[in-house]
């Protein structure tokens, strides 16, 4: 093709110049070809490829049906990875000079769990991968002998094959070995990886005409969690004395008011390698994830890492999605295709943001819904997974996504968090527990230091309810600002059990809710509400829940109206 390109231009180029001396500054360049790649490097292209499809399995397959079995005396999906990587280990033991592998395969029971064996069918590619990288062009046409060979005795230690021939060959042995896996997903109900739907970048289009593509990178991490940093109740100004030291005194049975979360962050683009640092308005979060914005008619995209120990994800209420954006676990759908994250890879998800997610009639220009992990929920969320997401009615937003009307805007989540839920609680016993082999983990007390009948309760799993406001106690909320006479719009949201019901209240000021002026209202586990506010009294304002008990527990925090 490129001969037949070449010849037509010059035939051109010669008509041309009989036509005229013009034609004799006409350039004629044709593009050089690209050099076709060694032996080596084609053969690594090859061997990385199938890798990766066999490697997408395995991390797709849900657990629970690692061990299914199309027939009776069939190898299991497990049994069906463990031959092909391990059959690999034939090339790359000879090319670095090994004795090639036995004839048994590594048992089913060495590996304990689905990330034990995924590692192995990594190891088992990249290490073929290296091999081919250090034998080069030259070194990979050398030969060795046949480990096959000694399938026929007269042969055996005698036949020779070149490396590049046997790796080859397994290469032809990862793509059946990947034929049969594809029935196997067939049989147990399930889409391959490579047989979905890919959604390429240019693909996503916004919502609506005129909407926009609106991208975040956020992973999730693991951190130490303090929920007063202060080292005091800010709401006396004094340290914590008597009561709400149970909640906040480490002791040798007693965690205290450090633990170790797992939170959402943002960055700056799919390295994950700097964090994008939160604006002084929104410090206020705290332990929530960074807000996510859009108006009626956007596409958000979330590239999501998982730096975490466990899988997670990232679901959304309100906005519209597929199930691979959803981030929901089904019996029916690995983990790929339900948006489940295992610890050190990447997901991206979609989220179309239609009419119904924003506003209705009677609402403001803009609303809020959450955004959470939904692999294990209640442990995912009490490890402190979850984030705002503010949708704008359309045409009444700036260029940020955020409501033109409005001069301040504040999201916050009174939750209780019980930390005897969460991921990490083991982890955090024995970090900060002197004996943990002593802790009660079932010890909850309903009474006061004082021996009084008290629902807050004491004890090891009393003391593990964190009652908080962006996961800080006691007026350690960063302080929400303002002026008087600016319009500031409050996210109020909650989530967990069912002892998060609260009632948020503000002091010194009034807020508008469903065309009502009230300075409090309730909201039941996973409610959100936006409420308005035009602040008239200056001056520094107690915010809190209002169950006697959650108070009493720390969740207070203090606002300021200025001048």
């Amino acid at each position: 093709m490129k001969k037949i390109a070449v010849l037509t231009l010059a035939l051109i180029a010669a008509g041309v110049l009989a036509a005229g001396a013009q034609a004799q500054e006409t350039s004629n360049k044709v593009a050089q070809a690209t050099p076709a790649p060694g032996p080596s490097e084609a053969l690594l292209l090859q061997w990385n490829e199938i890798g990766r499809k066999l490697i997408a399995m395995a991390e797709d397959f849900p657990e629970a049906k690692y061990d299914f079995k199309p027939k009776p005396g069939a190898r299991s999906f497990a049994e069906r990875l463990i031959h092909a990587a391990a059959a690999n280990y034939y090339f790359t033991n000879l090319a670095l000079g090994q004795k090639p592998p036995g004839e048994e395969e590594p048992p089913r029971a060495q590996f304990k769990n689905k990330a034990a064996l995924v590692a192995y069918v990594k190891k088992s590619f990249a290490d073929g991968a290296a091999a081919i990288k250090s034998k080069g062009d030259t070194g990979i046409l050398y030969s060795v002998v046949d480990p096959f060979a000694q399938d026929n005795p007269a042969q055996a230690g005698k036949s020779q094959i070149r490396l590049i021939d046997l790796a080859h060959s397994l290469n032809e042995h990862s793509g059946e070995v990947y034929g049969q896996l594809t029935v196997y997903y067939r049989d147990a109900g399930l889409i391959p990886p490579e047989s979905r739907p890919k959604k390429a970048a240019e693909e996503i289009k916004p919502t609506l005409p005129g909407g926009k593509i609106r991208t975040y990178y956020i992973a999730a991490i693991e951190t130490d969690w303090d929920y007063a940093p202060s080292g005091m109740d800010m709401m006396t100004g004094q340290e914590f004395q008597g009561q709400t030291k149970i909640w906040t005194e480490h002791t040798k049975d007693r965690i205290g008011k450090i633990y170790r979360k797992a939170i959402f962050r943002e960055y700056t683009d799919d390295t994950f390698s700097a964090e994008k640092k939160r604006p002084k308005e929104w410090e206020h979060l705290g332990i929530l994830g960074p807000l996510i914005r859009a108006e009626v008619g956007d596409t958000i995209v979330i590239h999501f890492r998982n730096n975490a120990s466990q899988p997670y994800s990232m679901h959304p209420h309100g906005v519209s999605y597929d199930r691979d954006s959803e981030g929901t676990p089904y019996p029916d759908t690995g983990m790929d295709a339900a948006g489940l994250v295992p610890p050190g890879q990447s997901h991206s998800f979609v989220w179309n943001v239609p009419e119904r997610a924003g506003p209705g009639e009677d609402d403001g220009s803009s609303v809020v819904w959450l955004y959470h992990s939904h692999n294990w929920e209640p442990k995912d969320v009490n490890a402190g997974l979850i984030g705002p997401m503010v949708i704008t009615r359309h045409g009444s937003a700036r260029a940020d996504g955020s409501p033109k009307d409005v001069d301040r805007e504040y999201a916050m989540l009174f939750m209780l968090i019980d930390e005897n839920a969460s991921h990490y609680l083991q982890h955090n016993i024995d970090t900060y527990i002197q004996d943990p082999k002593s802790v009660n983990k079932l010890d909850v007390v309903p009474i006061d230091i004082d021996g009084n009948l008290d629902f807050a309760g004491s004890g090891f799993a009393g003391a593990n309810y964190k009652a908080s406001i962006n996961g800080y106690v006691f007026g350690n909320l960063p302080m929400p600002t303002m002026k008087r006479g600016e319009h500031v719009r409050w996210y109020v949201m909650t989530m967990g059990g069912q002892a998060n019901y609260h009632t948020p209240h503000w002091h010194g000021n009034v807020v508008t809710l469903d065309k009502h002026h009230t300075d409090i209202f309730s909201i039941l586990p996973a409610q959100f509400v936006t409420a308005d506010m035009v602040p008239d009294r200056i001056g520094t304002w107690m915010f809190h829940c209002h169950i006697s008990e959650h108070m009493e527990a720390g969740m207070m925090a203090m606002y300021q109206v200025l001048p």
